[in-house]
């Protein structure tokens, strides 16, 4: 599938999914990138993955998935290269999710998950 054909079938996918208020943490200073359960299309084995990932100090870091939902991440040196690879040997095309603290996927790198959840967007941390 082209990447092009794949950032539109990842969209219409976000699009449809159901946000929950409640599964969010009430501070409103969380960055977009700290939203596990903001991370679309993975169960709960992928969302304990991307939690490993967030815990992780070594950069550069990058995190990606495919439209199944399978995902892989690495840090160091190569960081996207290698988890698009180790994502895209699952059989599907991926598409990165986050690199380091900013969350690069179209459509939730400006928090629209985030303010789906009834938050806002702010960079930095709380006052």
């Amino acid at each position: 599938m082209k990447p092009e054909r794949t950032r539109l079938v990842f969209a219409c996918i976000v699009l449809a999914l159901p946000w929950s208020a409640s599964q969010a943490e009430s501070n409103d200073w969380l960055r977009p990138v700290d939203l596990i359960e903001a991370v679309p299309l993975l169960d709960d084995n992928g969302r304990a993955g991307y939690g490993r990932f967030l815990q992780v100090t070594m950069r550069p870091r990058a995190f990606a998935l495919n439209m199944n939902g399978e995902w892989a991440w690495h840090a160091g040196d190569g960081a996207v290269r290698e988890a698009l690879s180790a994502c895209e040997a699952q059989g599907l095309p991926c598409q990165l999710y986050a690199i380091d603290d900013e969350v690069v996927m179209p459509g939730f790198e400006l928090g629209a998950p985030l303010r789906a959840l009834g938050g806002s967007l702010v960079q930095g941390t709380a006052p």
